[in-house]
Protein backbone atom coordinates (compact mmCIF):
# COMPACT_ATOMS: atom_id res chain seq x y z
CA UNK A 1 0.00 0.00 0.00
CA UNK A 2 2.95 2.38 0.61
CA UNK A 3 3.89 2.67 -3.10
CA UNK A 4 0.25 3.39 -3.87
CA UNK A 5 -0.16 6.14 -1.28
CA UNK A 6 3.19 7.68 -2.26
CA UNK A 7 2.11 7.69 -5.92
CA UNK A 8 -1.20 9.34 -5.07
CA UNK A 9 0.28 11.97 -2.76
CA UNK A 10 2.87 12.78 -5.41
CA UNK A 11 0.59 13.00 -8.43
CA UNK A 12 -2.84 13.99 -7.13
CA UNK A 13 -1.95 17.58 -6.11
CA UNK A 14 -0.15 18.30 -9.37
CA UNK A 15 -2.91 16.85 -11.56
CA UNK A 16 -6.09 17.83 -9.70
CA UNK A 17 -5.00 20.44 -7.18
CA UNK A 18 -6.18 18.33 -4.23
CA UNK A 19 -3.80 17.91 -1.29
CA UNK A 20 -6.13 16.96 1.56
CA UNK A 21 -6.97 13.66 3.26
CA UNK A 22 -7.38 10.60 1.02
CA UNK A 23 -9.79 7.69 1.37
CA UNK A 24 -8.95 4.55 -0.59
CA UNK A 25 -11.47 1.75 -1.17
CA UNK A 26 -10.44 -1.55 -2.84
CA UNK A 27 -12.86 -2.60 -5.60
CA UNK A 28 -13.73 -6.14 -6.58
CA UNK A 29 -11.66 -7.31 -9.51
CA UNK A 30 -12.89 -9.36 -12.43
CA UNK A 31 -10.79 -11.62 -14.65
CA UNK A 32 -7.47 -9.77 -14.65
CA UNK A 33 -4.54 -9.53 -12.22
CA UNK A 34 -4.97 -5.78 -11.82
CA UNK A 35 -5.85 -4.34 -8.43
CA UNK A 36 -8.38 -1.53 -8.64
CA UNK A 37 -9.11 1.13 -6.02
CA UNK A 38 -11.54 4.01 -5.77
CA UNK A 39 -9.92 7.12 -4.37
CA UNK A 40 -12.04 9.74 -2.60
CA UNK A 41 -10.44 13.18 -2.57
CA UNK A 42 -12.80 15.75 -1.11
CA UNK A 43 -15.96 15.66 -3.21
CA UNK A 44 -14.19 13.98 -6.15
CA UNK A 45 -13.54 10.33 -6.87
CA UNK A 46 -10.87 8.72 -9.02
CA UNK A 47 -9.84 5.23 -10.02
CA UNK A 48 -6.36 3.98 -9.25
CA UNK A 49 -5.14 0.81 -10.96
CA UNK A 50 -2.11 -1.14 -9.78
CA UNK A 51 -0.73 -3.54 -12.37
CA UNK A 52 2.94 -4.28 -11.67
CA UNK A 53 2.79 -7.46 -13.78
CA UNK A 54 1.82 -5.35 -16.79
CA UNK A 55 5.01 -3.28 -16.88
CA UNK A 56 7.38 -5.84 -18.43
CA UNK A 57 8.95 -5.29 -21.84
CA UNK A 58 8.17 -2.64 -24.40
CA UNK A 59 5.54 -2.08 -25.27
CA UNK A 60 4.23 -3.51 -22.03
CA UNK A 61 0.55 -4.13 -21.35
CA UNK A 62 0.50 -0.89 -19.35
CA UNK A 63 2.15 1.01 -22.20
CA UNK A 64 -0.56 -0.25 -24.53
CA UNK A 65 -3.35 0.82 -22.18
CA UNK A 66 -1.86 4.29 -21.80
CA UNK A 67 -1.30 4.80 -25.54
CA UNK A 68 -4.68 3.40 -26.64
CA UNK A 69 -6.56 5.41 -24.01
CA UNK A 70 -4.99 8.61 -25.33
CA UNK A 71 -5.37 7.61 -28.97
CA UNK A 72 -9.10 6.87 -28.70
CA UNK A 73 -9.73 9.90 -26.52
CA UNK A 74 -8.23 12.10 -29.24
CA UNK A 75 -10.89 10.63 -31.53
CA UNK A 76 -13.57 11.82 -29.08
CA UNK A 77 -14.18 8.27 -27.89
CA UNK A 78 -15.01 7.72 -24.20
CA UNK A 79 -11.86 6.22 -22.69
CA UNK A 80 -10.97 7.44 -19.19
CA UNK A 81 -8.89 10.57 -18.74
CA UNK A 82 -5.55 9.42 -17.30
CA UNK A 83 -4.28 11.95 -14.76
CA UNK A 84 -1.02 10.15 -14.02
CA UNK A 85 0.86 7.01 -15.07
CA UNK A 86 4.04 5.64 -13.52
CA UNK A 87 5.54 2.98 -15.85
CA UNK A 88 8.05 1.83 -13.22
CA UNK A 89 5.46 0.92 -10.60
CA UNK A 90 2.60 0.09 -12.95
CA UNK A 91 0.24 2.60 -11.31
CA UNK A 92 -2.47 4.67 -12.99
CA UNK A 93 -4.62 7.50 -11.67
CA UNK A 94 -7.65 8.03 -13.88
CA UNK A 95 -11.22 9.15 -14.32
CA UNK A 96 -13.95 7.30 -12.42
CA UNK A 97 -16.82 5.95 -14.56
CA UNK A 98 -18.77 4.68 -11.54
CA UNK A 99 -20.09 1.23 -10.68
CA UNK A 100 -22.71 0.50 -13.34
CA UNK A 101 -21.62 -1.67 -16.23
CA UNK A 102 -23.76 -2.37 -19.27
CA UNK A 103 -24.31 -5.84 -17.80
CA UNK A 104 -25.80 -4.46 -14.58
CA UNK A 105 -28.01 -2.01 -16.47
CA UNK A 106 -29.35 -4.56 -18.97
CA UNK A 107 -30.21 -7.05 -16.22
CA UNK A 108 -32.57 -4.48 -14.71
CA UNK A 109 -34.46 -3.95 -17.98
CA UNK A 110 -37.44 -6.21 -18.57
CA UNK A 111 -38.67 -4.81 -21.88
CA UNK A 112 -36.98 -6.45 -24.93
CA UNK A 113 -37.54 -3.39 -27.10
CA UNK A 114 -35.69 -1.19 -24.61
CA UNK A 115 -32.82 -3.70 -24.46
CA UNK A 116 -32.61 -3.52 -28.23
CA UNK A 117 -32.55 0.30 -28.18
CA UNK A 118 -29.73 0.33 -25.63
CA UNK A 119 -27.68 -2.06 -27.74
CA UNK A 120 -28.28 -0.03 -30.87
CA UNK A 121 -26.58 2.86 -29.09
CA UNK A 122 -23.70 0.58 -28.11
CA UNK A 123 -23.33 -0.69 -31.67
CA UNK A 124 -23.20 2.85 -33.03
CA UNK A 125 -20.36 3.51 -30.59
CA UNK A 126 -18.63 0.29 -31.69
CA UNK A 127 -18.78 1.40 -35.30
CA UNK A 128 -17.24 4.73 -34.41
CA UNK A 129 -14.43 2.92 -32.56
CA UNK A 130 -13.85 0.56 -35.47
CA UNK A 131 -13.77 3.25 -38.14
CA UNK A 132 -12.10 6.12 -36.27
CA UNK A 133 -9.65 3.94 -34.34
CA UNK A 134 -7.31 2.97 -37.21
CA UNK A 135 -6.67 6.58 -38.21
CA UNK A 136 -3.12 7.52 -37.13
CA UNK A 137 -2.99 4.37 -34.98
CA UNK A 138 0.56 3.25 -34.20
CA UNK A 139 0.38 -0.54 -33.93
CA UNK A 140 3.91 -0.63 -32.46
CA UNK A 141 2.19 0.11 -29.16
CA UNK A 142 0.20 -3.14 -29.29
CA UNK A 143 1.81 -5.32 -26.63
CA UNK A 144 0.16 -8.55 -27.78
CA UNK A 145 0.71 -8.55 -31.58
CA UNK A 146 -0.42 -5.71 -33.88
CA UNK A 147 -3.08 -7.67 -35.75
CA UNK A 148 -5.70 -10.33 -35.14
CA UNK A 149 -5.46 -13.02 -37.83
CA UNK A 150 -6.06 -16.72 -38.33
CA UNK A 151 -2.75 -17.84 -36.85
CA UNK A 152 -3.34 -15.79 -33.71
CA UNK A 153 -6.88 -17.17 -33.45
CA UNK A 154 -5.62 -20.76 -33.70
CA UNK A 155 -2.80 -20.36 -31.20
CA UNK A 156 -4.57 -18.14 -28.69
CA UNK A 157 -8.24 -19.13 -28.97
CA UNK A 158 -8.64 -22.64 -30.42
CA UNK A 159 -5.67 -24.01 -28.46
CA UNK A 160 -6.84 -22.12 -25.39
CA UNK A 161 -10.20 -23.88 -25.72
CA UNK A 162 -8.47 -27.27 -26.09
CA UNK A 163 -6.05 -26.80 -23.19
CA UNK A 164 -8.09 -24.79 -20.69
CA UNK A 165 -11.62 -26.04 -21.35
CA UNK A 166 -11.47 -29.55 -22.81
CA UNK A 167 -8.41 -30.69 -20.85
CA UNK A 168 -8.22 -28.36 -17.85
CA UNK A 169 -11.95 -28.05 -17.11
CA UNK A 170 -13.56 -31.20 -18.52
CA UNK A 171 -10.55 -33.39 -17.76
CA UNK A 172 -9.95 -34.78 -21.23
CA UNK A 173 -6.59 -36.53 -21.58
CA UNK A 174 -6.26 -36.12 -25.33
CA UNK A 175 -8.03 -34.50 -28.27
CA UNK A 176 -8.07 -36.36 -31.58
CA UNK A 177 -5.77 -35.02 -34.27
CA UNK A 178 -8.69 -34.96 -36.72
CA UNK A 179 -10.55 -32.57 -34.39
CA UNK A 180 -7.48 -30.36 -34.04
CA UNK A 181 -7.05 -30.30 -37.80
CA UNK A 182 -10.63 -29.07 -38.32
CA UNK A 183 -10.32 -26.51 -35.54
CA UNK A 184 -7.12 -25.17 -37.07
CA UNK A 185 -8.75 -24.95 -40.49
CA UNK A 186 -11.65 -23.01 -39.01
CA UNK A 187 -9.30 -20.62 -37.24
CA UNK A 188 -7.32 -19.94 -40.40
CA UNK A 189 -10.57 -19.09 -42.19
CA UNK A 190 -10.54 -15.88 -40.15
CA UNK A 191 -8.17 -14.61 -42.84
CA UNK A 192 -10.93 -14.81 -45.44
CA UNK A 193 -12.21 -11.56 -43.95
CA UNK A 194 -10.06 -8.90 -45.59
CA UNK A 195 -11.48 -5.95 -43.67
CA UNK A 196 -9.11 -4.61 -41.02
CA UNK A 197 -10.66 -2.11 -38.64
CA UNK A 198 -9.87 -1.22 -35.03
CA UNK A 199 -10.40 -4.31 -32.86
CA UNK A 200 -11.10 -3.74 -29.15
CA UNK A 201 -10.71 -7.51 -28.50
CA UNK A 202 -12.92 -7.63 -25.38
CA UNK A 203 -15.90 -5.45 -26.25
CA UNK A 204 -18.43 -6.94 -23.83
CA UNK A 205 -20.89 -5.74 -21.20
CA UNK A 206 -18.48 -5.67 -18.25
CA UNK A 207 -16.08 -3.40 -20.12
CA UNK A 208 -18.73 -0.83 -21.06
CA UNK A 209 -19.69 1.49 -18.21
CA UNK A 210 -22.87 3.54 -17.98
CA UNK A 211 -22.53 6.70 -15.91
CA UNK A 212 -24.08 10.15 -15.65
CA UNK A 213 -21.71 11.40 -18.36
CA UNK A 214 -22.83 8.73 -20.83
CA UNK A 215 -20.77 5.67 -21.77
CA UNK A 216 -17.26 4.84 -20.56
CA UNK A 217 -14.85 2.27 -21.97
CA UNK A 218 -12.40 0.18 -19.93
CA UNK A 219 -10.05 -2.80 -20.51
CA UNK A 220 -9.05 -2.00 -24.08
CA UNK A 221 -5.32 -2.67 -23.67
CA UNK A 222 -5.42 -5.71 -26.00
CA UNK A 223 -6.71 -3.65 -28.92
CA UNK A 224 -5.13 -3.99 -32.36
CA UNK A 225 -6.28 -4.16 -35.98
CA UNK A 226 -8.56 -6.98 -37.09
CA UNK A 227 -11.86 -8.10 -38.61
CA UNK A 228 -14.94 -6.10 -37.57
CA UNK A 229 -16.96 -9.26 -36.90
CA UNK A 230 -14.91 -10.07 -33.79
CA UNK A 231 -16.04 -7.16 -31.62
CA UNK A 232 -19.57 -7.48 -32.98
CA UNK A 233 -19.62 -11.12 -31.85
CA UNK A 234 -18.07 -10.18 -28.50
CA UNK A 235 -20.99 -7.93 -27.64
CA UNK A 236 -23.78 -10.02 -29.20
CA UNK A 237 -22.89 -13.47 -27.81
CA UNK A 238 -21.72 -12.09 -24.45
CA UNK A 239 -22.72 -14.75 -21.84
CA UNK A 240 -22.89 -12.17 -19.05
CA UNK A 241 -26.17 -10.84 -20.46
CA UNK A 242 -27.17 -13.70 -22.81
CA UNK A 243 -29.10 -11.63 -25.35
CA UNK A 244 -31.99 -13.68 -26.83
CA UNK A 245 -31.17 -15.09 -30.27
CA UNK A 246 -33.95 -13.14 -32.01
CA UNK A 247 -32.66 -9.82 -30.65
CA UNK A 248 -29.11 -10.81 -31.63
CA UNK A 249 -30.31 -11.27 -35.22
CA UNK A 250 -32.09 -7.92 -35.23
CA UNK A 251 -29.02 -6.19 -33.81
CA UNK A 252 -26.79 -7.90 -36.35
CA UNK A 253 -28.97 -6.52 -39.15
CA UNK A 254 -28.93 -3.07 -37.54
CA UNK A 255 -25.13 -3.11 -37.31
CA UNK A 256 -24.73 -4.31 -40.88
CA UNK A 257 -26.93 -1.52 -42.22
CA UNK A 258 -25.01 1.09 -40.22
CA UNK A 259 -21.67 -0.34 -41.34
CA UNK A 260 -22.69 -0.42 -45.01
CA UNK A 261 -23.65 3.24 -44.75
CA UNK A 262 -20.02 3.99 -43.85
CA UNK A 263 -17.90 1.56 -45.87
CA UNK A 264 -18.50 -0.89 -48.76
CA UNK A 265 -19.69 -4.27 -47.45
CA UNK A 266 -20.50 -7.53 -49.26
CA UNK A 267 -23.37 -8.63 -47.05
CA UNK A 268 -23.37 -12.36 -47.73
CA UNK A 269 -19.61 -12.68 -47.29
CA UNK A 270 -19.71 -10.58 -44.11
CA UNK A 271 -22.37 -12.86 -42.65
CA UNK A 272 -20.49 -16.06 -43.50
CA UNK A 273 -17.30 -14.69 -42.01
CA UNK A 274 -19.20 -13.56 -38.93
CA UNK A 275 -20.25 -17.15 -38.18
CA UNK A 276 -16.62 -18.33 -38.30
CA UNK A 277 -15.24 -15.42 -36.27
CA UNK A 278 -18.06 -15.60 -33.70
CA UNK A 279 -17.18 -19.30 -33.32
CA UNK A 280 -13.58 -18.35 -32.52
CA UNK A 281 -14.74 -15.78 -29.97
CA UNK A 282 -16.96 -18.41 -28.38
CA UNK A 283 -13.97 -20.76 -28.02
CA UNK A 284 -12.01 -17.94 -26.37
CA UNK A 285 -14.84 -17.28 -23.92
CA UNK A 286 -15.02 -20.91 -22.83
CA UNK A 287 -11.24 -21.15 -22.50
CA UNK A 288 -11.17 -17.99 -20.39
CA UNK A 289 -14.02 -19.06 -18.08
CA UNK A 290 -12.38 -22.47 -17.58
CA UNK A 291 -8.96 -20.97 -16.86
CA UNK A 292 -10.31 -18.34 -14.47
CA UNK A 293 -12.42 -20.83 -12.53
CA UNK A 294 -9.94 -23.72 -12.30
CA UNK A 295 -6.52 -22.03 -12.34
CA UNK A 296 -7.26 -18.61 -10.84
CA UNK A 297 -9.85 -19.95 -8.38
CA UNK A 298 -12.55 -17.52 -9.55
CA UNK A 299 -15.24 -20.17 -9.58
CA UNK A 300 -18.08 -17.69 -10.15
CA UNK A 301 -17.10 -17.67 -13.84
CA UNK A 302 -18.47 -21.22 -14.06
CA UNK A 303 -21.98 -19.77 -13.87
CA UNK A 304 -21.60 -18.42 -17.42
CA UNK A 305 -20.28 -21.59 -19.06
CA UNK A 306 -23.75 -23.08 -19.84
CA UNK A 307 -24.83 -19.98 -21.79
CA UNK A 308 -21.53 -19.98 -23.71
CA UNK A 309 -21.95 -23.66 -24.56
CA UNK A 310 -25.50 -23.16 -25.83
CA UNK A 311 -24.28 -20.32 -28.02
CA UNK A 312 -21.49 -22.51 -29.42
CA UNK A 313 -23.87 -25.37 -30.21
CA UNK A 314 -26.22 -23.02 -32.05
CA UNK A 315 -23.35 -21.63 -34.07
CA UNK A 316 -22.05 -24.96 -35.39
CA UNK A 317 -25.56 -25.78 -36.62
CA UNK A 318 -25.20 -23.03 -39.24
CA UNK A 319 -24.25 -23.64 -42.86
CA UNK A 320 -20.51 -22.73 -42.79
CA UNK A 321 -19.86 -25.64 -40.40
CA UNK A 322 -21.34 -28.41 -42.57
CA UNK A 323 -17.91 -29.67 -43.76
CA UNK A 324 -16.56 -29.87 -40.19
CA UNK A 325 -18.13 -33.11 -39.01
CA UNK A 326 -15.56 -33.87 -36.30
CA UNK A 327 -15.94 -30.43 -34.69
CA UNK A 328 -19.73 -30.58 -34.91
CA UNK A 329 -19.74 -33.99 -33.25
CA UNK A 330 -17.37 -32.79 -30.52
CA UNK A 331 -19.41 -29.72 -29.67
CA UNK A 332 -22.77 -31.47 -29.91
CA UNK A 333 -21.70 -33.88 -27.16
CA UNK A 334 -20.26 -31.32 -24.73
Amino acid sequence: MKPLTHFLKTHLPSTTGYSGRLRIKPLKGDGSDRRVYRLYAGNQSFICVAHPLGRKGFPSENDSFFYIAQHLREKMLPTPLIHAFDPRSGLFLMQDFGDFSLESVIKKIKEPLLIKRVYETILKLLLKIQIEGPRDFDSHYCYDTPIFDGRFSWERESCYFIDAFLKGYLGWKTVQSSVKKELKDLALRVDQEKGRLFLYRDFQSRNIMIWDGGIGLIDFQAARLGPPQYDLASVLIDPYVNIPEQIQEELFDFYLKELSDSIPVKLEIFRKNYEIIAFQRNLQILGAFAFLSRVKGKTYFEDYIPAALISLKRRVASRPFRPYKEVKHLIRDL
